[in-house]
């Protein structure tokens, strides 16, 4: 009988280490190769009237898709400097999402910072609750394809530089 209840032990021990190992792998992965869904039910809201949001093919080529539900924390991604970046690299197509409920919160952050982006107005979160694992506030993600290929952003500095001239040449 005490064979039986060590082999028993052993054999959870086993199941549950293995277990760990597979939880461990998965969150290592991340969102990495992920096919995007984009909210094409939100709606997008911008300071000019003449700026025209891009199309949201789940195929483009290039795009930087950037989401958060935090606009004042200073670090959070719509507060990275994205003028220039957009500038340089005019293939590339930039997302951003605010997964936020308040439009005239979104609406005064963008007056107060003065954001020539079009931004996606998605108050039922459901770009991260169709694309991210967990309970994100931001994250960038750039997408080739449709695919994630990596996260990096301007707060790698001149990683994020190289990356992007390499991904789009």
């Amino acid at each position: 009988m005490v064979g039986w209840k060590n082999s028993a032990l052993i054999g959870l021990l086993i199941l549950v280490a293995g277990l760990i190992f597979w939880v461990n792998k998965k969150e290592k992965q991340g969102n990495r190769g992920k096919v995007i869904q984009h909210c094409l039910e939100c709606r997008w809201l911008s300071l000019d009237s003449e700026v025209r949001p891009h199309s949201l093919a789940e195929a483009s080529d290039f795009q930087v898709i950037v989401y958060t539900r935090n606009l004042t924390w200073n670090l959070a991604t719509f507060n990275m400097d994205w003028k220039p970046l957009s500038e340089k690299f005019p293939k590339i197509n930039y997302v951003f999402y605010y997964g936020g409920k308040s439009e005239a919160k979104l609406r005064d952050w963008m007056k107060e910072k003065d954001f020539a982006f079009p931004v996606v107005f998605d108050p039922k979160d459901s770009f991260r609750m169709r694309n991210l694992e967990g309970d994100m506030t931001g994250i960038v993600l750039n997408v080739e394809d449709g695919k994630v290929i990596s996260m990096l952003n301007p707060s790698f500095g001149e990683e994020y530089v190289s990356f992007l001239e390499e991904w789009v040449e």
